[in-house]
């Protein structure tokens, strides 16, 4: 078998893991809280739940990360990919509030430990932008996919069972999709018997370009969280869509997200990619202060874009960035700036939330971050690639 072939079977698989991976953690994300209503948690409950994986992800992520100089990257994704099915299965079967905070801990783990190596890997097999575009289609479809296919199941067996048995065969279908994930990622690259990355290392990647492109991802990001948890709650409560109806919209975007995947393989150098998001973030605060229905959806059809622009432009960047011995750690730094970028977003628009109305909050946030990210894109354009 030739090297090209071999590259593209590994590639595939690591397709393949992805969209698992992505589809188990996508397809549960809605249910949690809910299931943790259903155990009697308060809101502030809810939150924490949410919250502790996000918490959890944002301190062991770059531990985790700095462990794949000896570990290699397939051993890190299997971590990850385990820790995920356990986190399935203890909120599965959790009698009481405090076992889903554990789930949750072991949620963050899984999501620390998958994401920076199997990134690591689709740049490495991917060599340049021709198939890394193709490779980042699984996350977004993924997200998509996973919500439809929860939602099928819960209407689909709501005759045979009660809703806490539907809960569980949920989660449990879940945890399965991420077993299939533990059985197909790529090779990987070999370990090294090196020491994992220590803190001088660390300060070798942050470049100022380097800091630059974590700043850019940390305010688009920030977008990202002000939209995920302020519009759905606004939409509903103006009445100008119903609940069934919002994921739909989200949705939308998403199939946009798939769409700029490909799109930027067509691209001549990832800081085009890079250039254009931020362009479209600040027109998609533009349209969001017009809030009529065709108006949002074109607005969430740019936002969708302007992510699928980004990621793989963004690993690109990071590969020409960083040594090739730390490019794992490089995009554990960015991945990073997607937890704290979207936890500043949520509690952000929240905070703004109660003193001006949702349109101007959605908007100063998407033009505000637009433009900052932009401002700090077009210093890449001195830089080739």
């Amino acid at each position: 078998m030739s090297r090209y072939q071999l590259q593209i079977g590994q590639t595939a698989r690591l397709w393949v893991s992805f969209l698992c991976y992505t589809l188990s953690t996508s397809m549960t994300g809605p249910l949690i809280g809910l299931y943790a209503h259903r155990l009697g948690a308060s809101s502030s409950e809810i939150g924490v739940v949410y919250g502790l994986a996000a918490f959890t992800t944002l301190l062991t992520r770059l531990s985790l990360a700095s462990l794949q100089r000896r570990l290699g990257s397939r051993l890190l994704i299997r971590v990850g990919v385990l820790a995920n099915s356990a986190s399935m299965i203890a909120y599965a079967f959790s009698p009481s509030i405090n076992y889903m905070y554990l789930a949750s801990g072991l949620r963050g783990i899984g999501f620390a430990s998958f994401h920076p190596p199997a990134l690591s890997e689709a740049v490495r097999l991917s060599s340049n932008n021709q198939r890394l575009g193709w490779v980042m289609t699984a996350p977004p479809m993924g997200m998509s996919l996973g919500p439809l296919l929860s939602s099928s199941l819960l209407a689909f067996f709501n005759a045979r069972f009660g809703y806490p048995l539907l809960y569980i065969l949920t989660f449990l279908t879940s945890a399965a999709l991420s077993g299939i994930a533990f059985f197909t990622p790529a090779r990987g690259e070999e370990h090294h018997l090196g020491e994992p990355t220590q803190t001088r290392d660390l300060a070798r990647l942050l470049s100022s370009h380097m800091v630059r492109l974590i700043t850019s991802r940390l305010l688009i990001s920030y977008v990202v969280g002000a939209i995920t948890a302020v519009l759905p709650v606004f939409l509903v409560e103006k009445s100008i869509m119903s609940e069934p109806e919002v994921p739909l919209l989200f949705a939308w975007a998403s199939m946009f997200n798939v769409l700029g995947r490909p799109l930027s393989s067509f691209l001549k150098s990832p800081v085009h990619g890079i250039i254009a998001s931020p362009i479209l973030i600040t027109i998609t605060g533009m349209l969001f202060l017009n809030s009529s229905t065709p108006t949002l959806y074109l607005g969430m059809a740019l936002y969708g874009l302007a992510l699928g622009l980004f990621i793989p432009s963004s690993l690109l960047m990071v590969q020409s960035l960083v040594e090739k011995s730390s490019l794992t750690m490089g995009i554990a730094l960015l991945t990073l700036a997607i937890d704290l970028g979207a936890s500043l977003g949520s509690m952000g628009a929240g905070i703004m939330r109660e003193f001006i109305e949702t349109e101007l909050t959605l908007s100063v946030s998407a033009i505000a971050a637009g433009l900052a990210s932009l401002l700090l894109s077009t210093r890449f354009a001195a830089k080739k690639t």
